[in-house]
C-alpha cells in the first residue's frame, strides 16, 4: 500500500510515533533483559503453547549429543532424517542477528560487497517462517516468537550447503503470509545467516564460525519498522504499533536480547558503522585464506587471484550447456593467464635496453630454454596458448596409460614419450588442464626426474585442481611449482574433480 506516511522523514516520523504511542498504547514496564530469559509466558504469541519450544530444545540437545559421538552414533543431520556425505572444505558460516529493523540486512550487504558477491550467499531466516494458520488473524500472530520459524528446515539447508550442494529454499510473502515457490540457492565460500532469532537454537548457533549482533537504538528500529511495514507489507501505523507493543518488544526482551551474550562481535549503529564492518570483512578474508588456501601448507602453489574476471571465465566454461566454440574460447583465455603466471615464475636476467627517446630502460629478459610438455590428450589444449605468449618455447609430449582403476594412482605408466635429449638443461612447463588424483602428473614428473631434470626446473600448469592432487604433488615434490586458477572440493568415485568441468579433453576437442 502506498501512503504519504511512508515518505516522511525520520525526525517527523519519530515525533508522530511518540505522539501515537502516548495516545493509543497503555503504559507498561518492560521486563529486564537480565531476567532469566528461559522463562516462558503463556501469553507470548497467538501460538499459545510452548510445546514446540520444548521440542526444539530437546532436538538441540539430541543433535549436540549425536554429533559429539562421531561415527559411533547418528550425526545431527541424520537425527533430522538427512543422509550425510563426506566433504573436504566447508564454507565459512556467519550469523547476523539483532532487533527487528536494526540494520542487519544492511550489515550483511556491506559484508558481501567487501568480500565480493561471487564468494557469498545470504540466507534469511524470514524465508523459513511457518506461515499463519488459517483460523488465526495476522494481527494476533506473533512473528517474532521462535515457534514462528522452521529451524529444522534451516538446519537441513545449511547442512547441505556445507557440502557445497545447491539447495531449494522457500520464499515467504508477508502480504499473503504464505510460502510461495522455492528458489534454487547455490553454496558459496561464505554463508551469511541473517534473522532476529538466528542465535536462538543451539544446534544452529554451533554451526556458525562468526556471530554478529547488530545493536541499534530502539526508537530508530521502531521508525524503520514503521516505514518498512507500511511501504512493503501493507500495514497502517496503528497496526504496526499494536503489533510492536503486543509482540515485538516482549519477544526482543525475552528471546533476542539474551542471545547477545553469544555474539563474537557487537556492531553499534548497524550499517553506518563502517569501521566495524571493514574490520569484520578483513577478518573473514584472513580466515578464508588461512582455512581454505593451500598456500599455507604448500608455498610452491600459486593460484590466480580469485576475482570477478576469473570467476566469470569459470562460470562459462564449466557450464554443461555451453557450446563447444565458447568452451574453447573461454578455456583458452584462462589457459593464457595460467601460462603467463607460470612464465613469471621462471628465472630471468637483468637487461638494459634503449627506448626510442634515447633513454635507457632497466628491465629483465627471461632465460632461454623453455619447453612445454603436454600430457596427451587434454594437455595439448594448452599448447596454443603457450606458443602465443612464448614463441621460442619448444613442445614435448607424453602419453600416460592407466592399467587399473582411475582412483588408483599406482597403475600409471609411460606409453609414449617425445622429449629432447637435452631436456635436463631446460625449464619444463608440464601441461595438464585438470589435476584430479595427481597420479598422471606424478608419473610424468617421475619420467622427467629420471631424465635428469632438476625438481626446481619443473612447473605444473593446470586450470582446476583437487585437494587430493595438490596434496600428492606438492607433498611428494616440495620444490616443484604448481600454478592453478581454482582448487575444487574433491574427486568423486568416477575420478572427476567436482564441481569440476567434466571430461576436459572431450569437451575441448569435440569428441
Amino acid at each position: 500500500m502506498e501512503s504519504n506516511e511512508a515518505k516522511i522523514g525520520d525526525a517527523e516520523m519519530l515525533s508522530r510515533v511518540t505522539s501515537l504511542m502516548r495516545d493509543h498504547l497503555p503504559e507498561r514496564v518492560s521486563p529486564s533483559p537480565s531476567e532469566d530469559w528461559n522463562r516462558r509466558e503463556g501469553s507470548i504469541g497467538a501460538q499459545g503453547s510452548h510445546a514446540d519450544l520444548k521440542e526444539l530444545d530437546e532436538l538441540s540437545k539430541e543433535v549436540a549429543s549425536a554429533e559429539a559421538k562421531g561415527d559411533s552414533a547418528k550425526s545431527g543431520l541424520q537425527v533430522l532424517g538427512v543422509e550425510e556425505q563426506s566433504t573436504v572444505v566447508e564454507p565459512f558460516i556467519i550469523g547476523v542477528t539483532g532487533a527487528s529493523a536494526s540494520g542487519k540486512t544492511t550489515v550483511c550487504e556491506k559484508i558481501i560487497q567487501g568480500l565480493g558477491d561471487h564468494r557469498c550467499v545470504l540466507v534469511s531466516l524470514d524465508w523459513f517462517c511457518q506461515g499463519i494458520p488459517d483460523n488465526v488473524d495476522s494481527s494476533d500472530y506473533n512473528f517474532d516468537h521462535p515457534d514462528a520459524f522452521d529451524f529444522n528446515y534451516l538446519y537441513q539447508v545449511l547442512k547441505l550447503m556445507q557440502k557445497g550442494q545447491p539447495v531449494d529454499v522457500p520464499t515467504y510473502d508477508f502480504k499473503t503470509h504464505k510460502r510461495s515457490a522455492s528458489v534454487l540457492l547455490n553454496a558459496a565460500e561464505v554463508i551469511i545467516v541473517e534473522g532476529i532469532l538466528t542465535f536462538y537454537p543451539r544446534f544452529i548457533r554451533k554451526m556458525m564460525h562468526m556471530k554478529i549482533f547488530v545493536d541499534e537504538d530502539a526508537d530508530v528500529c521502531l521508525c524503520r519498522r514503521i516505514r518498512r511495514d507500511i511501504e512493503f507489507r501493507g500495514r497502517t501505523i496503528s497496526q504496526v504499533l499494536s503489533q510492536y507493543e503486543k509482540f515485538v518488544k516482549p519477544a526482543y526482551d525475552e528471546f533476542i536480547f539474551p542471545t547477545k551474550r553469544h555474539a563474537d562481535i557487537i556492531v553499534p549503529r548497524g550499517g553506518g558503522n563502517h569501521v566495524a564492518i571493514n574490520l569484520i570483512v578483513q577478518h573473514i578474508a584472513l580466515k578464508l585464506q588461512q582455512e581454505g588456501d593451500f598456500r599455507k601448507l604448500y608455498p610452491q602453489l600459486h593460484r590466480l587471484e580469485d576475482n570477478s574476471q576469473i570467476r566469470g571465465l569459470h562460470t562459462i566454461f564449466r557450464n554443461t550447456e555451453v557450446s563447444r566454440e565458447d568452451f574453447v574460447f573461454y578455456a583458452d583465455r584462462l589457459i593464457r593467464l595460467i601460462v603467463e603466471r607460470g612464465l613469471g615464475l621462471l628465472p630471468f636476467n637483468r637487461e638494459i635496453v634503449t627506448t626510442p627517446t634515447g633513454e635507457p630502460y632497466f628491465g629483465v629478459a627471461f632465460v632461454q630454454g623453455i619447453i612445454g610438455v603436454s600430457i596427451i590428450r587434454s594437455g595439448e589444449a594448452m599448447e596454443t596458448s603457450l606458443r602465443a605468449v612464448c614463441k621460442t618455447a619448444r613442445i614435448g609430449k607424453m602419453l600416460i596409460a592407466n592399467d587399473g582403476p582411475k582412483l588408483d594412482c599406482s597403475n600409471r605408466r609411460i606409453a609414449y614419450c617425445s622429449l629432447p635429449q637435452e631436456i635436463h638443461r631446460l625449464h619444463v612447463l608440464l601441461l595438464d588442464p585438470v589435476l584430479d588424483t595427481g597420479g598422471t602428473v606424478a608419473c610424468a614428473i617421475e619420467e622427467l626426474l629420471s631424465r635428469g631434470v632438476p625438481m626446481d626446473n619443473i612447473t605444473v600448469l593446470n586450470l582446476i585442481s583437487s585437494p587430493d592432487g595438490l596434496s600428492l604433488i606438492c607433498g611428494k615434490y616440495p620444490r616443484i611449482k604448481v600454478v592453478t586458477s581454482s582448487v575444487d572440493r574433491r574427486v568423486n568415485k568416477d575420478g572427476y574433480v567436482v564441481p569440476g568441468v567434466g571430461d576436459f579433453a572431450n569437451r575441448y576437442f569435440g569428441t
